[in-house]
């Protein structure tokens, strides 16, 4: 009996940090629709921010914050020069049928990852990386990226929440999608965009497996 109540107590105190705050099912979707603001010229680091609208009550009234690594851009002191180096450097052109410049941003052109995150007033906070990739049509089809046609562009992506999350989130990871559309009422004086859309995050508790490790830790004790 005297083995057995110590086998327990110490289960009791390796599984109690565990198991703490464990509220959400070992997995789940999350569904949501965000708008905000933003742009890659005059922020460094590029930020885009704004709220989650609707969707799941998890996340409805969270918080959303997009960050891209600039380092080695032109500053945005000069506004032209940044986006020439943007548009240079990031933008590739597909003819017909598709007719339109596509960018993408990922740790292979970026010193880092982009970053996101979610940060709801009681739920608490997630993130991790994504990447983003953004396009723009070439309404005339002449091959030349007229400024009425960066008025309007569609951007998606897909990212990875890491296990760092807290309060409800604690404990979870994942990985998920987005898409959405941008508008900029004046990319001639260098507006921020406008930007709206919809994501999705499958969630999974990523303590199953501590769980399983420190039971056997437990058991090995008493071999």
């Amino acid at each position: 009996m005297k083995t057995y109540a110590t086998i327990l107590t110490l289960t009791t105190l390796l599984m109690a940090p565990v198991f703490a705050g464990a509220q959400l099912p070992p997995s789940l979707s999350v569904e949501f629709n965000f708008e905000g603001t933003g742009g890659a010229v005059m922020h460094s680091p590029v930020v885009y921010s704004g709220d989650v609208l609707s969707g799941d009550p998890l996340v409805v009234g969270a918080a959303w914050t997009v960050t891209i690594d600039d380092s080695g851009w032109p500053g945005v002191g000069n506004p032209q020069a940044r986006w020439d180096y943007i548009f240079g450097n990031y933008f590739e052109y597909e003819g017909a049928p598709v007719n339109s410049w596509t960018a993408v941003f990922d740790e292979t052109n970026l010193p880092s990852k982009p970053v996101w995150q979610i940060v709801h007033p009681t739920n608490g906070m997630m993130g991790g990386t994504l990447i983003v990739v953004v396009t723009y049509s070439d309404w005339d089809c002449d091959g030349q990226l007229d400024i009425e046609e960066r008025m309007q562009g569609v951007f998606s992506g897909n990212l990875v929440v890491m296990k760092y999350g807290t309060g409800t989130f604690a404990g979870y990871c994942g990985e998920g999608a987005f898409n959405g559309g941008l508008m900029n009422a004046d990319p001639a004086n260098w507006m921020d965009d406008y930007v709206d859309g919809a994501g999705l995050l499958n969630l999974k508790d990523c303590r199953i497996g501590t769980e399983r490790t420190t039971w056997s830790a437990v058991k090995s004790l008493f071999r």
